[in-house]
């Protein structure tokens, strides 16, 4: 699902479960058989982020109140767009929870938003039984939003516009979409495979003490 294209949408079915539909083409899925049914479901009410449509079903991805990604496919008539609204700078404040990450974003001087977090991989894979090798990142900065974006690179001692320094450097873009944060980085802000790009829940509106 690509998320920058991705539009935020709620679960309206009026049934107990939506259940989300798997991708897999040797069994006609996704396809409304029951064979295609996955085990992960959603309730009414919830929202996802939702991108391209074929035969009936929509890519979706959802994040829950632990970070936990879900990205499957979802009968279309079982969404419901939410509305398009302006963001402003509060709107992205908070603590927010993602895969293997987490970011807080407070409020600076004027605009400005100061961002700061840190990701992992490895050390939340089961089925490596929590043994062997992880990996670390970190990100922080502060910069002003653009059209709802906020967007920096992590300089050597300052935080750069988002198209200045190194080609190595950290860059990381942050915007609303729905009740979601959505991240995007170039796979430069830690160790091996970390990466802060992902889906986010917020998990509350002031930052953690």
């Amino acid at each position: 699902m690509k998320a920058d294209e991705a539009r935020a949408s709620t679960v309206r079915t009026g049934a107990p479960r939506t259940y989300f539909v798997e991708d897999d083409p040797n069994k006609g899925c996704p396809s409304p058989s029951p064979a295609c049914r996955g085990r992960a479901y959603l309730t009414d009410g919830d929202a996802v982020l939702s991108s391209r449509s074929a035969g009936g079903f929509t890519c979706t991805g959802f994040t829950n109140a632990k970070g936990v990604l879900t990205t499957g496919w979802l009968p279309t008539g079982a969404l419901a767009a939410l509305p398009e609204t302006a963001v402003v700078p509060a709107d992205l404040v908070g603590h927010w929870i993602g895969q293997d990450a987490d970011l807080t974003i407070t409020p600076g001087a004027g605009d400005a938003l100061a961002v700061k977090g840190e990701a992992s991989w490895g050390r939340s894979d089961a089925r490596r039984g929590g043994e062997g090798p992880f990996h670390i990142g970190a990100v922080a900065g502060t910069a002003r939003p653009e059209n709802g974006v906020l967007a920096f690179t992590m300089g050597e001692d300052k935080t750069l516009p988002y198209a200045a320094g190194d080609p190595d450097d950290c860059r990381v873009r942050l915007w609303r979409r729905g009740p979601y944060l959505v991240v995007r980085d170039n796979n430069a802000c830690g160790g091996a495979n970390v990466s802060f790009t992902g889906l986010y829940a917020r998990r509350s509106a002031a930052p953690p003490r």
